[in-house]
């Protein structure tokens, strides 16, 4: 049966399409059926093909985190995790399965992807996971009296999300050698979550309450106490109208005991029937010194069950979470930088979710390719591409490359930089790097993808057949 980025389905057919669909998404940068598809005949494929209740968001979450999972043997992984919402304010979707997202006032979802990054490089592996709320009940207003389970910023482990690592499949995961850390922002702090930890997953998030601790007095209070060890300056990206800035930050950290939050009921779950009344963490503090004049002023509390005795340790805990800005990257491709989410004209809620679960795999996709380029995480080529298609890629390369050494390839063929500037070379990059020269985007990374799938299937069949005739 034919392979496919996105599933089997059971059919030959619906793998091809599902094919054709991803290739589509990562050439033109749009979330329309009637533009994606290059002509009527495949708008209705297309359309049948997410209608179809064989073709399932789990089947394609499913096959990409299995390549995921393989890739990502014997590594300390980082499952990055955040919530994006995709809002459709002129459709009239109630009708048709859509709840609120956003101010309850517009159609559409939510989606809380985790993604896959190594932890030593910055690489991105792969997509983990994704759950899809479609949120048909209107905005909830008793979030802090919900249990974790109930929560929206942390899907329950049946919806196969996010701090998943409670979930019994993630603790059979391949890398459970090297061990997995879960980052997350705000929306992560959750008592419960550091409560139900198993052993050999680590929790790291930014706190967002001022939470009670068992030496008395609140989180915020005590961080404020702790003595500075060391100055040091790092990038923020930039946010709305604020530009990219470096910030220069003091780091503070010790360890703390937070009690259990007064007036959240307690859960029942399947290991335990009552959460522990403390629970012992570490805080690593980073507050910005001497913010420009109206800028929003860095200051994160960091919550994590690593040991942070030594400033290297509480410094590996800020790279790590700084780290969560490539899932923001990832959201950034998956609407206005590429592929134009809100241009979807599709109204039936189902058939949404299936195509939302493409685009961010396609995305995704871009987007490892983007941190790769440069060759700084020193990715394997094998987190993107299957050995027994090098000779392909070695003859494509060569057909790419310019007679001049800055239009050659420079990157050695077992990293994932050689790939990225072949993709980025078929997506229209002119291979120049210097004297002005931007480096390729999400966008020349989609347009080349595109292109290289086809070119890698044809030598496979092509070799196939060689095979088959000297049998």
């Amino acid at each position: 049966m034919i392979k496919s980025e996105l599933g089997r389905f059971g059919d030959r057919r619906l793998a091809c399409v599902g094919g054709a669909l991803l290739a589509a998404m990562q050439r033109k940068r749009t979330f329309c059926l009637h533009r994606l598809a290059k002509d009527r005949n495949q708008t209705i494929q297309f359309g049948r093909f997410l209608a179809n209740p064989a073709v399932t968001a789990r089947e394609m979450l499913a096959t990409t985190a299995r390549s995921t999972n393989r890739r990502a043997a014997g590594r300390h992984v980082l499952a990055i995790m955040d919530t994006t919402e995709l809002d459709f304010p002129n459709h009239a979707a109630s009708k048709h399965g859509f709840g609120n997202c956003g101010n309850g006032e517009h159609p559409g979802l939510f989606l809380h992807p985790v993604l896959a990054v190594d932890a030593d490089k910055a690489g991105v592996i792969g997509l983990l996971d994704c759950a899809v709320v479609n949120r048909t009940e209107g905005k909830v207003s008793d979030h802090k009296q919900r249990g974790a389970d109930d929560k929206e910023s942390r899907p329950p482990p049946s919806q196969g999300h996010a701090f998943g690592c409670m979930a019994p499949r993630w603790r059979r995961m391949v890398w459970r050698r090297r061990g997995i850390t879960v980052v997350g922002d705000r929306e992560s702090d959750i008592y419960d979550l550091f409560a139900r930890r198993p052993a050999n997953v680590h929790l790291l998030c930014r706190s967002a309450q001022a939470r009670a601790i068992t030496s008395g007095g609140l989180l915020p209070a005590y961080c404020a106490t702790l003595a500075e060890q060391a100055r040091d300056t790092i990038d923020v990206p930039a946010k709305g109208k604020q530009a990219a800035r470096q910030a220069t930050v003091a780091l503070r950290f010790g360890a703390v005991s937070l009690k259990h939050p007064a007036g959240q009921r307690q859960v029942a779950g399947p290991e335990t029937t009552e959460r522990p009344k403390t629970i012992d963490l570490r805080v690593v503090d980073v507050q910005e010194v001497n913010p420009p004049h109206g800028a929003e002023p860095v200051h994160w509390r960091l919550l994590t069950t690593h040991t942070v005795t030594t400033l290297a340790q509480a410094r590996q805990i800020v790279t790590w979470y700084r780290m969560r800005w490539i899932i923001e990257q990832v959201f950034r491709s998956l609407k206005s930088h590429c592929l134009r989410i809100g241009d979807s004209q599709m109204t039936e809620a189902g058939c949404f979710i299936k195509l939302a679960v493409v685009a961010l795999i396609a995305a995704v996709r871009a987007m490892q390719l983007v941190l790769a380029r440069d060759g700084g995480s020193e990715q394997p080529i094998s987190d993107a591409v299957d050995v027994s298609d090098m000779p392909a890629l070695r003859e494509l390369n060569d057909s790419l490359q310019g007679r001049t050494a800055k239009l050659k390839n420079p990157y050695d063929e077992r990293l994932l930089a050689y790939y990225a500037w072949i993709v980025a070379r078929l997506g229209g990059w002119s291979g120049y790097t210097s004297r002005g020269y931007k480096p390729p985007g999400p966008k020349t990374m989609h347009h080349g993808l595109l292109l290289i799938d086809p070119i890698l299937l044809g030598w496979r069949l092509a070799n196939r057949s060689a095979d088959v005739r000297l049998r």
